[in-house]
């Protein structure tokens, strides 16, 4: 049994061909456990979810977002097509966003795991 939102994150994270050694994969997780803490957060990504992980690690909230964007369009590309289609309910190949791809594996997260989210942005 995974213990922590960490390991839960890292072990949803598996079915997709990321380069997991880049910062930019770090970006992701943390973005990833602050919406399964806080849901409401995907209200306002930027200054929610990309402001306090670019804080974190010294930069601006856009170079968060750039990384991302290139990290999840990497993953598309070498990820199976299947994998990506069944995983958010797609039947072409369609790639999904930054943000619907962080929501997807947090939801996927929480339910899997029966993890209890807060109910506001407080």
């Amino acid at each position: 049994m995974v213990d922590s939102i960490y390991e839960k994150i890292l072990f949803e994270l598996r079915n997709f061909n990321f380069k997991r050694n880049s910062l930019a994969y770090e970006y992701l997780i943390d973005s990833i456990k602050i919406v399964i803490e806080n849901r409401y957060v995907i209200k306002d990504f930027n200054n929610y979810v990309y402001k306090p992980i670019g804080k974190k690690f010294h930069t601006n909230s856009n170079n968060v977002l750039w990384c991302l964007n290139k990290l999840i369009t990497l993953m598309y590309f070498n990820t199976d097509e299947e994998i990506i289609n069944t995983y958010f309910n797609t039947y072409k190949s369609v790639k999904p966003t930054t943000k619907a791809f962080i929501i997807g594996v947090a939801r996927e997260v929480i339910i899997k795991n029966n993890i209890k989210i807060k109910k506001s942005l407080t």
